[in-house]
Parts: structure tokens; sequence; C-alpha cells
């Protein structure tokens, strides 16, 4: 990431020769109002005192991208230039009616920061520095009259109108009643005394990182508000696409599940990574990836123009619907296979099942959706995934970028009608032990959870009742001093992470449990266990004759779910 942080007072920003500076369409209206307005005014003036030791006035960070012509699109800081450019407009206006000798230069100079300038011509009153591509039609026609020559406005009501009104009515009142250092005033907004911080950078993706850094408190310009933009730029039926976009952030706003539109854009880059056979799983910009047309860097998105295809954005928002609410959309045992994954211990997977909605996205066109027609890929597909991220899970090898390897190396497979494949294989059984000896909460959940689903060969919902659920401790976790049944303080701390000793419940049920002996577990949570969910092998283990847990148990139940394990991974 390349930048150039400059210190630069507006001025001189404003008027430099031949700059033009756009406000880009993946940009959200002009929303100051005068309270803003107001703001900026008072800390102005509070800055100029009575005129006599200004100090340095701060006005914020404008950061920007040079486009392809040479364009400055503001990133940040939109409504501050636009408001500065109104603001120096109205400087201009108020020489209109002094007589020559009383202007001097200011009209040249203010005007200098609205409008081009060439010395034999004057001021260029057609060529102004500030163009909107945001910006409604009838704004625009305001704007254009704000910043023309005579400056007649017919429509009074909008933020630019409103806003030059106020500061021109604040620098007559300021002209009339501080006469004696108006001039003074007029000299600080033409001097070094209020600057900014410009932030020229490389790449739009550059700006944008820039951009978030510096506004973490506000709202955040995400990069697909960039694609919102080239995409409404080429679109004929405006008004639809705008329609539709808004239908599509409006599921997301009101999802749990999908956390922003950035996530439906990056999944829709690997879908037309899978189509083209790319596999390399170099991190890659999903901006640049749909709009610069980079052969060497793979940019499938721009270079096959898919950001235009007629089924992008309802494929987008297919894409939403599904994730927002899977089992909607899924049969009885592909929710089952998501409920899995969804506990794995990153989201990458989501990569794969993406190109399943992909592959099947015209079922979502029919008035009535058949979930089981849609699923049987699903189906079919779905438990290999669940295969080959454990098998890497086992191996203590379940980074971010070897499942993206292998949804990637999947979906390439299933696009050319491969048989999928994977290197990973299961560890031997010391090493699996060892390792499951020393699983966190959140892995050993996950392997818990894959193995309640095994046990009962994936025929019902594991937690219809959406209960957090939690790892127990069959043996209690804390040592009670009592020697019994063969335990002792040392097999105790040997065998109570073993993973034959763990098992899913209920938050309630484990709170129940807390530190109580197998007996009373069996009698009062265990066989119970369906009242809150339906987890069979506690069932079992709250139904059967013997009622204490000791040492042959453990080893006997890690042995089982290794061997159960294999079995499914074979």
């Amino acid at each position: 990431m390349e930048f150039k942080p400059e210190k630069i007072c507006i001025a001189k920003l404003l008027s430099e020769d031949g700059q033009k500076f756009v406000i880009p369409e993946y940009q959200r209206p002009y929303r100051w109002g005068e309270d803003e307005c107001e703001t900026l005014w008072n800390d102005i003036i509070s800055v100029f005192g009575d005129g006599s030791d200004i100090e340095e006035y701060f006005l914020g960070s404008i950061v920007t991208y040079k486009n392809d012509n040479g364009e400055l699109e503001i990133i940040d800081g939109q409504q501050r230039i636009t408001t500065l450019t109104l603001l120096y407009r109205a400087f201009y206006e108020t020489f209109k009616t002094e007589e020559e000798k009383a202007k001097g230069d200011y009209p040249r100079d203010f005007g200098k920061c609205v409008w081009d300038y060439e010395r034999d011509k004057g001021l260029l009153f057609e060529n102004c520095h500030l163009s909107s591509q945001v910006i409604t039609d009838a704004d625009e026609k305001i704007l254009k009259q704000l910043l023309s020559e005579n400056c007649e406005v017919e429509n009074k009501h909008s933020n630019y109108a409103k806003n030059y009104d106020y500061f021109y009515g604040k620098l007559l009142n300021f002209k009339q009643e501080k006469s004696l250092v108006w001039k003074g005033f007029c000299e600080m907004f033409l001097g070094r005394k209020l600057f900014v911080l410009l932030v020229v950078c490389d790449s739009q993706e550059s700006a944008m990182t820039i951009f978030n850094a510096l506004n973490s408190r506000g709202l955040p310009l995400s990069n697909a508000d960039i694609l919102k933009g080239y995409i409404y730029k080429k679109v004929s039926a405006k008004t639809e696409f705008a329609n539709a976009w808004k239908d599509i952030e409006s599921k997301v706003e009101d999802s749990d599940n999908i956390k922003d539109l950035d996530f439906l854009f990056i999944q829709y880059m690997y879908i037309i990574r899978a189509e083209n056979e790319d596999i390399d799983t170099t991190t890659q910009s999903m901006l640049n990836f749909f709009t610069k047309k980079d052969k060497k860097k793979k940019c499938f998105g721009a270079l096959q123009d898919w950001l235009y295809k007629e089924e992008t954005i309802p494929f987008i928002s297919n894409l939403a619907d599904f994730w927002i609410k899977p089992e909607n959309y899924l049969n009885d045992t592909s929710s089952r296979y998501i409920s899995v994954l969804n506990l794995f211990q990153n989201d990458t997977w989501k990569i794969f099942v993406s190109y399943l909605v992909w592959r099947n996205k015209d079922y979502f066109a029919n008035e009535q959706f058949d979930k089981d027609k849609f699923s049987v890929e699903f189906d079919k597909h779905l438990r290999k995934l669940i295969k080959f991220c454990t098998l890497a899970f086992l191996n203590n090898n379940a980074t971010t970028n070897v499942i993206r390897e292998i949804v990637f190396k999947m979906n390439v497979e299933l696009f050319k009608g491969q048989e999928f494949s994977t290197k990973n294989t299961l560890p031997s059984k010391e090493v699996f032990f060892e390792n499951t000896f020393k699983f966190d909460s959140r892995k050993a959940k996950y392997l818990l959870f894959l193995y309640a689903c095994i046990y009962s060969d994936f025929s019902e919902d594991i937690n219809p009742k959406n209960k957090k659920l939690e790892v127990e401790h069959i043996l209690p976790k804390k040592w009670q001093n009592a020697n019994f049944n063969g335990w002792d303080e040392q097999s105790h701390k040997e065998y109570l992470e073993k993973i034959g000793n763990k098992i899913l419940l209920d938050e309630q049920s484990n709170i129940k449990c807390a530190e109580n002996f197998f007996a009373q577990k069996q009698q009062k949570e265990y066989k119970n266990i369906y009242d809150k969910a339906n987890l069979k092998e506690v069932y079992d283990l709250g139904c059967r004759a013997k009622n204490i847990w000791d040492k042959d148990d453990i080893d006997e139940r890690s042995g089982e779910i290794y061997n159960n394990l294999a079995k499914f991974l074979q």
C-alpha cells in the first residue's frame, strides 16, 4: 500500500490548476445540514478571534484516489469538501456588489477555489472543480446553478442551497458588523491557517483501508458500496437496480448470519474463480477482481464483465436469502450437515457451499421452491466437505489457508466433474488421543457435535430448540479428595481431558450436573435429555445399568469415538 499524506492549506488544495474533485457513485449523498455548517462556522470564528493572533485550524482529512482520468475521487471527506466549496463560492458572491478598487484580487482568489482560471481569460465558470456522480438529477441542477457565475437558484429546499444561503448570510453579517477585520478574515481563508490532511492513495483499496481506519466511529464504505457504483454507472434500468440493491441491503441488515454485502461478493468471486478453474490460494483483492482487467492477476470478474451480467444481482439476492437461513432451502439431511459446519473453527467452508448454491440457482426462479431437488447435490457433497475439513482438523492443520486450498480444489473438481480427493489422512489412534486431549472447548464442541450426529446417523436434529450446547466432563472437573472406584488425584488428572470423558449437554443441564458424580447425572439429567436436545448418546448413558464411570469406560468410549469417526471419514 502506498499513499502520500500531506498537510495542505485548503485554499491551495481547492485552487490547484486543473484539479478536479469527483464524488463517485459509491459514495452516499450530500447530508450536511445547518447543524454541521454552524459547527464549522463557529469553530472558524473561534479560531479567528479578533484577528490579531490566528492559530492554525485543522479542518479534517481528505482521502482520495487518483482515477484514470487524473481526477481525485473522494473516498473520505466528501461532505467536508463539498461544504467548503459552497463556502468559498459564497465568499466570491460577497464581492460582487463592491467597487473594483475595494475588491482587489479577492474575487479571483476565491473564484479559483471553485472554477478553473486562465490568466488571459480569467475565471472559467463552465469548468467547476467539483462534480458528483452520486447526486440526484434535481440536486445536480441546483448545484450547477450555485456554481454558475450568476448563482440563480430556483429551488431552495436542497441541502446544497440551504448551506450556501447559510454561509452567504453569515459572511454578509460578518462583513457588515466587523468591517475592520473583514480583509483579515478573507486572508485567513486564502492563507495557511486553515488546512487539511490530504491523502492520495495508489489504489481504491488502499484508500478504503485508510478511510476505514480514520472513521472507526463512523459508517465506513465497503467494497460492495464501490461495486454498487460501478454497476450503477453501467445499467440502464437505474431505478430497478437501486431498488434491488436496497432490498439486498435490507436483508443483510436484518440478518445475524451475514456480516455485510462484501461477504456475498467475496463468495461470488470464488464462484467465478471456480468456473475459470482457478485453484490459486493467493489472497486476492475482491475490488480489483471485479474492476481491474488484469490477466496476470487472474481478475476474471473484470475481464469477463461479471458485475454487469443480468444474472449477477438476482443471484446475489438469492445467495443472501440462502445464507440468512439455509434450512429454508435445504432438506433435513443437508441442514444437519450445515449445522455441523457452523461449529467449525473458521467459515472458509462456505466457499464450497456457495458454489453449490450457484450450481442450483435455477431452482430459485420456480414459483414453488423444491427443497428436495435443490438439495440433491448438497446431500451428496456436504458429507465429503465435512470429511475433508475434519481430516485437516484432526491433524491440527485446519487453518484458513488450508481449508481454502481444500475448498478451491473441491470447487474446480466439481466444475470439471472429477472425483474429490484429499491428501489428508486419519491420524493414528495414539495421535488422535494426544491431539484431542489438548483440545480447547471450541474444538471439543465441534468434534463432539459431529460425533453426536454420527451416533444418531444424522437421523434427527441434535438441537431443535436452539439451546446453547456446552462440553460436559462426565468425570467431574474438580477433584473432590475422595478415592473411589479406583480414582485418585493423579488418575483424575490423567483422564479428565480425554475425549472419551467429554460429551455435549445443553447449558442448563450442564450447570445442574456441575460436580455431581456419574450416578446422580444419570438419573437427574442424562435420562431426561430429550426434553432439551436430541442427544441420543447422552440418553443411552442415562439408561445404562452400570452407574459408575471409571477409567475403562473413558478408554472404551475414546476408542468408540475414534472408530466411528474413522468409518464416517473413510
